[in-house]
């Protein structure tokens, strides 16, 4: 039998094996600002693995790579835009230097605290919170949707996808009768 080296956390200096958290939201409510901030420390082999497009300079992810790092992060989503990198605010820079920035801190540590922002749709937000179905939001905007008059496109085979249960699929059916 191996014994383990690892120093139980109640007899750890606490300043010293302090965890790191997230900066992001766990819930969204409707009275929060126009934007959801979502930061935080990506870190590991590989590559890092996001997308980014340029936008009037804005550094906008539009793919998460399979496989890599950033796969691994729930709350990181196609359409975010980069606002900081490590403690800089960077939202006056160029988009060149913002990947610049990106590429340097990941090739040297293997380690990037990044903070982004996301556009909140109030209007689908509170329909959906109305009927419970909250924590679908993502999945939501994942398919495009920015108003409840598109969840006139969204299908059976969406739901099932997002693994609705039959009553949310009921509930649903309030916002959408035709589906």
């Amino acid at each position: 039998m191996n014994k383990s080296k690892s120093v139980p956390v109640n007899l750890c200096d606490e300043s010293q094996y302090s965890m790191r958290k997230s900066t992001s939201l766990s819930v969204l409510n409707e009275t929060d600002s126009e934007f959801f901030f979502y930061g935080e420390f990506f870190e590991g082999d590989g590559p890092l693995g996001i997308g980014f497009t340029d936008v009037n300079d804005e550094a906008i992810i539009k793919h998460i790579h399979k496989g890599t790092v950033a796969s691994e992060y729930y709350n990181l989503k196609i359409d975010m835009v980069l606002v900081e990198i490590g403690d800089i605010n960077v939202t006056n820079m160029t988009y060149g230097k913002k990947l610049r920035m990106i590429t340097k801190e990941w090739s040297e540590n293997s380690m990037v605290y990044l903070k982004f922002k996301k556009t909140i749709y109030h209007d689908i937000m509170k329909a959906l919170n109305k009927y419970n179905l909250l924590k679908y939001y993502d999945n939501f905007i994942d398919l495009g949707a920015k108003t409840t008059e598109d969840f006139e496109y969204i299908e059976m085979s969406d739901l099932v996808e997002m693994n609705f249960t039959k009553e949310e699929i009921k509930s649903f059916q309030k916002i959408n009768p035709m589906i």
